[in-house]
């Protein structure tokens, strides 16, 4: 099950347009008029966006009155980081094992 539900979160992130809709939502709950007026693309295409990052549980709506509000849901995004956090420490050909942090520093230098 839980492999099931990160492929999910996984393909709906892929996606630039939902990784957007995502940023967006991040800084607060939005209707989707609100959400979808940056975009340049229909509204039956942007409520496709919407509905993979519905159900792969990034989202949550609720309705007030004839208002749709979308709403970050971080716990999956949480999920796939701490999924993510054994993979830290790589180890290179030779055997030595790098923290991706020193990776990223050297970059950075």
């Amino acid at each position: 099950m839980w492999r099931h539900r990160r492929d999910r979160i996984f393909r709906a992130v892929a996606d630039p347009t939902r990784r957007s809709i995502l940023e967006r939502l991040h800084q607060r709950e939005l209707t989707v008029l609100e959400l979808w007026e940056p975009f340049h693309m229909t509204q039956p295409s942007f409520s496709k966006h919407l509905a993979v990052l519905r159900r792969s549980g990034l989202i949550t709506v609720r309705r007030s009155g004839r208002h749709r509000y979308y709403r970050l849901n971080p716990e999956p995004l949480e999920q796939i980081a701490a999924w993510a956090a054994q993979f830290r420490d790589v180890r290179d050909p030779s055997g030595h094992v790098w923290r991706l942090g020193q990776i990223n520093q050297r970059k950075d230098t």
